[in-house]
């Protein structure tokens, strides 16, 4: 099942149409957009959940026992290991909202969300590809690799947002042989990242390599700090648009968002995140994301057909995208449902069950 090798790898071709960047010189956001082809719009009378999310009954034609069942499994009593929150909208609305029984869980808690963050980085990357400012297909503009001949200049963003860097990299948790820990602990993680070699030709192999969103990070930082610092912009480009408050980050000591697992918020914060997707980038009628970008970011990658821009995918499910972080933290977008959920968990494998049901649910209805 695709679900575990995500969180495994969360834990631990040809090149697909880029997005659709506008002219520079008309940088103001688009109003009344329209969802492209394959993403449902907002339906007439529900609006968008900036301050509050409304509220919709479930669906008649979708069978909630079955979920109600593997939800009441999944939450342990409020034990470990455990799911901790599931949200689900459809149409726009919350049609489900539960959390555990445990003190530490309720819609008001701020939840890790670890590597989803990696999907929040591709956003903010989609965002400056919007601006014109940021090109995917470029090379990327890490200073450490502009030297005459050094091949990692060959390394595209589009590379580094599909885990396809050919970067050297040890993804797992244990601080002895792990590269993640030790950038972290290095205090400058993109640095540490951009001195790794290449252990395989850029583009071709993919590896799930944290360091790769970190050096997104720093180049996004790069290009927005020198009007403002980073932090405010994320909020005026993104979180305060979506009402996604309180959202919790993480800094090195460089200043570099730890973008590849720091972004905690509440469960309906996240889904949110997830509706801004399921709506093809535009929030309340104004296009956040590029024209193109939700679609490039749900495209099959040539180096791991179940690996997007930022993105898990599953073959056996076209068209549906998830956000994973590694304890079972999943936003799952599905656009021929109208759907997006969330399920917050503290272990991967107890969520996955949840997650299941509810797309077979949905599936079952058509």
């Amino acid at each position: 099942m695709f679900v575990v090798a995500a969180l495994l790898s969360a834990c631990t071709g040809a090149s697909p149409s880029s997005p659709t960047s506008p002219d520079p010189a008309d940088p103001s956001p688009e109003q009344n957009a329209q969802p492209g082809d394959g993403f449902p719009p907002q339906p007439e009378g529900v609006p968008f959940p900036t301050a509050s999310w409304p509220e919709g009954g479930w669906p008649a034609d979708v069978d909630r026992d079955v979920v109600d069942a593997a939800v009441d499994l999944a939450f342990a009593d409020g034990g470990e290991p455990r799911v901790r929150a599931v949200v689900i909208v459809h149409g726009g609305e919350v049609v489900y909202e539960r959390y555990s029984p445990n003190p530490l869980d309720g819609p008001t808690k701020v939840m890790p969300g670890f590597s989803m963050a990696k999907s929040i980085t591709s956003a903010f990357v989609g965002i400056l590809v919007g601006e014109g400012r940021l090109d995917v297909d470029e090379p990327a503009p890490v200073p450490a690799w502009s030297g005459a001949g050094d091949p990692r200049g060959a390394i595209t963003l589009d590379d580094l947002l599909r885990m396809s860097s050919g970067l050297e990299w040890i993804e797992g948790p244990e601080e002895n042989d792990s590269d993640m820990v030790a950038a972290v602990v290095s205090g400058d993680a993109a640095a540490y990242a951009a001195d790794k070699e290449l252990a395989d030709e850029p583009g071709t192999t993919f590896l799930y390599n944290s360091g790769n969103t970190v050096l997104l990070d720093r180049i996004l930082a790069d290009e927005v700090g020198s009007e403002q610092p980073f932090r405010p912009f994320m909020d005026a480009e993104l979180f305060d648009k979506l009402g996604m408050d309180p959202m919790l980050l993480e800094f090195d000591g460089a200043g570099t968002w730890l973008g590849a697992y720091a972004a905690d918020t509440t469960a309906l914060n996240f889904a949110k995140f997830g509706l801004l997707y399921l709506r093809d980038g535009i929030w309340d009628g104004e296009r956040i994301l590029p024209e193109g970008w939700v679609e490039y970011s749900r495209t099959p990658s040539g180096s791991n057909p179940e690996y997007g821009a930022g993105w898990w995918l599953d073959p056996e499910r076209p068209g549906v995208f998830y956000a994973v972080g590694v304890d079972g933290q999943v936003i799952t977008v599905a656009p021929e449902h109208d759907l997006t959920y969330v399920t917050l968990a503290t272990d991967g494998p107890v969520s996955l069950p949840v997650s299941e049901a509810i797309l077979d649910a949905f599936a079952a209805r058509e």
